[in-house]
């Protein structure tokens, strides 16, 4: 069971980690966004900046699998739901909170090891509640996965786009496309299997 001054530190080190990326954020920022003593953290994560970002990131990455898989069959509103949730974050922090996972990845996941694995892991994560959807809705494994990919590819290129920009037209635009591809990528599926002997 996860203490709730540990639950605190991870939230609030997804919220940095957002904002301003792993070498970005320090721990009396932590700290105080935590809203808790600087001794607590260590004594919750005696690895330090490493190891919170680590645990926040690889966090991040199981809530938002663990979302996608237990939405209820809808690839298309579960996609969008996405997009949506990001753009009005963005909107709301003035364009300035990203990713969890993406703005760490750029800023820091090739420096640090650790870090770098967790970004895999949350967006391999992510990938992986899209791709059961799509095999569960008929397409062949491979193709699902291929899918998924393209899918959280495109949100976090498209959360770039919209952050800099400062704009969400960039997230509602991709979207769109990814409808549209998934909504062809099942159809070809559903021929292939029509068509097989």
């Amino acid at each position: 069971m996860v203490s709730d001054s540990k639950r605190r530190i991870e939230v609030a080190a997804a919220g940095l980690l957002a904002r301003h990326g792993y070498h970005g954020f320090g721990l009396k920022k932590l700290s105080e966004a935590a809203g808790l003593p600087y001794g607590s953290i260590y004594h919750h994560f005696p690895g330090g900046k490493e190891e919170i970002a680590v645990s926040a990131i690889t966090g991040t990455g199981v809530l938002v699998g663990r979302m996608i898989r237990q939405a209820p069959g809808d690839v298309f509103g579960t996609a969008a739901t996405l997009f949506d949730f990001m753009a009005a974050k963005l909107a709301d922090t003035g364009w300035t909170d990203g990713c969890p996972v993406g703005t760490p990845a750029l800023d820091g996941g090739s420096d640090v090891e650790a870090v770098r694995a967790a970004c895999v892991s949350a967006f391999e994560a992510m990938a992986h509640g899209f791709a059961e959807m799509l095999t569960e809705l008929g397409m062949a494994p491979g193709e699902a996965r291929e899918l998924a990919t393209t899918v959280v590819a495109a949100y976090e290129g498209a959360t770039i786009l919209a952050r800099v920009r400062r704009t969400d037209e960039p997230l509602h635009t991709v979207s769109s496309a990814m409808a549209r591809l998934i909504r062809l990528s099942l159809a070809e599926a559903a021929a292939a299997e029509a068509n097989s002997p």
